[in-house]
């Protein structure tokens, strides 16, 4: 047991390979801990609008963190998700119990802000052009969406979209997918991740319709994180790509 964990969850987090079945699944169910736990002993407590406002920079800080994996900074597990988001969640934690919201929204500013100059210099714009279409489609699923009533919270899949598209346009330029499900849709065609995904949306905030509306706004921001942090790092790579 201790061998396949080593093998099949452990070693290809520490040795920056792609994602299996494997650990992809432990991987969501920690998470799914990690949210219930977070929720119970801190989220729970917070203004819900202020929570988000202040933790939306440090999902764009994990992003660009996991953009610098092996560019500025060598490989390890606290680049990788999960061990970056991590980071940055006991990053925000600490900042959020003592400076509060506000200070913590802009610490969380100013750090995406010099992460993201530092970054800057890796960047060649040769693909630039991709973003066209990806945020067409952004806008105009964003307007058609927005029109259900039980998707009025657009922070919470908004950010899923343009992750979706810019992934399926990054890989159609060049980029490789790492992750299991989208990795096996766009062995068939990049775009089909953006359609399955984009289709996939309504459903998803269908069944959280009927949520206590405190939990479902922190749902909701944990849902739309999950986007958010993604989406950031592949903006990243597309924009990367023609060095």
């Amino acid at each position: 047991m201790l061998n396949f964990l080593k093998e099949r969850i452990w070693n290809p987090l520490v040795q920056g390979q792609n994602y299996n079945p494997f650990n992809t699944l432990f991987y969501a169910l920690l998470f799914i801990a990690v949210v219930e736990a977070y929720w119970r002993l801190f989220a729970g407590k917070p203004d819900q609008k202020k929570f988000r406002r202040a933790a939306v920079p440090f999902i764009v800080l994990g992003g660009l963190l996991r953009f610098a994996d092996t560019r500025l900074l060598p490989h390890n597990i606290l680049l990788v998700t999960p061990g970056v988001y991590l980071l940055v969640l006991a990053a925000f934690s600490v900042l959020y119990r003592f400076v509060g919201a506000e200070g913590t929204f802009k610490a969380g500013v100013a750090a995406s802000a010099v992460l993201l100059l530092l970054e800057l210099p890796l960047l060649h714009f040769a693909e630039a052009v991709m973003l066209v279409p990806v945020l067409l489609i952004t806008w105009a699923v964003t307007t058609l969406y927005g029109r259900i009533r039980f998707m009025k919270d657009r922070f919470a899949w908004v950010p899923h979209v343009f992750e979706a598209w810019v992934t399926s346009f990054g890989v159609y330029a060049g980029l490789m997918e790492e992750h299991v499900i989208a990795g096996a849709l766009m062995g068939y065609n990049p775009f089909l991740f953006g359609l399955v995904k984009t289709a996939l949306l309504p459903l998803i905030m269908w069944l959280l319709r009927d949520t206590e509306k405190k939990q479902k706004v922190y749902v909701g921001t944990v849902i739309g994180l999950l986007g958010l942090g993604p989406g950031v790092r592949d903006l990243m790579e597309l924009l990367s790509l023609g060095g």
